[in-house]
């Protein structure tokens, strides 16, 4: 009858009344999925801005989800709405109005999301007015600025990511927006070869957590993930070519292409700028204020969402790799079981082994274009091309990794790819422009297919969600310290950077090496648990049952890795 409670609303009225009457009688009837949500009422607002997020919503969601009957269709009505609210902003943060793809449950993430810098810096220095501002007079300084990166960024990379988990991406991402978009800002007006140190470690404080931080948030939303950074490059060098033509009374072109960066770090779009003030380029930091008002933590706190999506959103991960926001190991009993676990040990080696190289191919690929023999501007052209080339084999091999589950041996054969391409260029960098160029086209394909195959394949190694978001940290920021060193191999450019290329390759294949040893480590854990499991059947022994607020663990015979 019209004006009558719903059923779903009964039922909440009753175990908000009782509350233990939702643990201690089995609650059957609560197909809409809304019983434990609307038992707590509206949520309560946290009281100041580092207050953590409220367990209580959470496991209500779960409860609801591990209830709620939904149909195909409302599954692809409630993907849609998550698509068109997080990839949104996900994606506008990267560059405004690019893209959106949605590949159903599974998601292509567009951006490594300090791509931008990298290249920049790199288009930059390729021009004599940005050396002779920073004081840059020979590839001792260059390296030093390029390492100097990853000592904030390796420190923070960890607490960053506990930090995120306590008081929820949102937040966490608008800290991280607005310093590092203030100290990319702060390229523009800087002088001195201090100074370009100084800021290159507060950059890297700012980036701290982002990328790990990113791929926990999204694990939350979608089934499986992809992230490229090959498509930033191939916009960074096409904004450079364009960019450094540009001169007023008060900026060189170089200046633009870090104020165009921190304007996009800031706002998600490009701030016209004219000759009467600076101060027109100084952004309103909407983007980041669109994050933190708009950017939902978790599912549970959605506010887009009704209580039975929430629900539908969160059921639908729940028969992937259930996650969860809270309650599981804390941070340092993480820490403590991913330091403990060789999978770990050998994601990181695979890990930091292709990273030698993407650390030194994204600063470097202007400079090695340009030494083959092109002007500047048009090195910052050509580096194009690679970019785009290497987004495609990204974006297919993400693709055919998933179709076909399978991690190892698709890690493997990007590595090979690149390994090629730096023997390539170790031998043949004199002797072959073409087939110098054709050797950044296998490095930089191979290199950045790397990324999501790694970070995905550590999402499926590590569980529970705690110990998934701590390893996926830890895997980033050891990586990340060996990357200090990584500048540094290119001591040689009077030789034109072969002992680099050659050491980037004995890397790449200490990084197939480390892959091929944890996908057969993995291949016999899992026929060694299906044994078990086997065993404990024939033996009329039962395993305790997984509750409805449980993940199983890594270390539990039932859980199934990804090769």
């Amino acid at each position: 009858m019209p004006g009558e409670p719903s059923r779903a609303a009964q039922a909440a009225a009753e175990v908000k009344d009782d509350p233990e009457k939702a643990t201690t009688e089995e609650v059957s009837n609560n197909p809409e999925g809304t019983l434990h949500q609307l038992a707590l009422g509206d949520g309560k607002s946290r009281r100041w801005f580092f207050s953590a997020l409220s367990a209580e919503y959470a496991d209500a969601v779960h409860r609801d989800a591990a209830e709620v009957e939904y149909t195909e269709k409302e599954e692809k009505h409630v993907r849609r709405k998550i698509d068109n609210r997080v990839l949104t902003l996900v994606i506008a943060r990267f560059v405004p109005s690019l893209f959106k793809p949605s590949f159903g449950s599974h998601f292509v993430y567009g951006g490594e999301v300090n791509q931008f810098d990298r290249t920049n810096i790199g288009n930059a220095h390729v021009i004599k007015a940005f050396n002779e501002n920073y004081g840059i007079t020979d590839n001792n300084k260059w390296t030093l600025a390029l390492s100097i990166f990853y000592v904030g960024y390796c420190l923070l990379e960890m607490p960053a990511n506990v930090l995120q988990r306590y008081i929820g991406a949102n937040r966490f991402f608008f800290l991280s927006l607005s310093f590092w978009g203030l100290a990319s800002l702060s390229f523009v007006y800087a002088k001195g070869f201090p100074a370009l140190l100084v800021l290159r470690v507060l950059l890297g404080i700012g980036e701290a957590g982002y990328y790990a931080g990113m791929i926990y948030y999204l694990s939350f939303w979608y089934k499986s993930l992809c992230m490229t950074g090959t498509l930033p490059g191939a916009i960074g060098g096409l904004v450079a070519f364009g960019l450094v033509r540009a001169h007023t009374s008060v900026l060189k072109g170089w200046q633009f292409l870090f104020l165009v960066r921190a304007t996009l770090d800031l706002s998600g779009r490009i701030i016209p700028l004219t000759n009467h003030t600076q101060i027109e380029a100084i952004p309103d930091l909407v983007m980041a204020f669109m994050i933190l008002l708009f950017l939902p933590s978790f599912p549970f706190s959605a506010t887009f969402l009704t209580p039975r999506e929430k629900a539908i959103a969160q059921a639908r991960l729940n028969t992937d790799h259930k996650p969860r926001s809270h309650g599981g190991m804390n941070g340092w009993q993480g820490f403590k079981a991913v330091v403990a676990d060789v999978n770990s040990w050998l994601l990181m080696t695979i890990y930091a082994s292709f990273n030698v190289g993407v650390a030194t191919s994204t600063y470097f690929l202007p400079t090695l274009i340009k030494d083959l023999g092109f002007s500047s501007i048009n090195a910052q052209g050509l580096t194009v091309a690679p970019y785009l080339v290497g987004w495609f084999m990204v974006v297919f091999q993400a693709w055919h990794s998933d179709r076909t589950q399978d991690r190892g041996f698709h890690i493997m054969a990007s590595a090979s790819t690149s390994f090629v391409g730096y023997l390539i260029l170790a031998t043949s960098v004199q002797k072959s422009v073409g087939a110098a160029y054709f050797g950044l086209f296998l490095v930089i394909g191979g290199n950045f297919s790397l990324f999501p195959l790694v970070m995905s394949w550590a999402a499926n190694v590590f569980s529970p969600t705690s110990k998934r978001g701590v390893g996926t940290a830890f895997i980033v920021s050891i990586s990340n310290c060996v990357s200090i060193a990584s500048p540094q191999i290119y001591f040689d450019p009077e030789d034109n950077y072969r002992k680099g290329h050659a050491i980037s390759a004995g890397c790449l294949f200490a990084s197939i090496m480390a892959a091929f040893i944890l996908r057969t480590r993995l291949s016999m854990k899992n026929k060694s648990n299906a044994a078990k499991l086997a065993r404990l059947e024939e033996e009329g022994k039962v395993l305790a049952e997984i509750g409805v607020d449980e993940e199983i663990k890594d270390d539990d015979p039932r859980y199934v890795f990804m090769t």
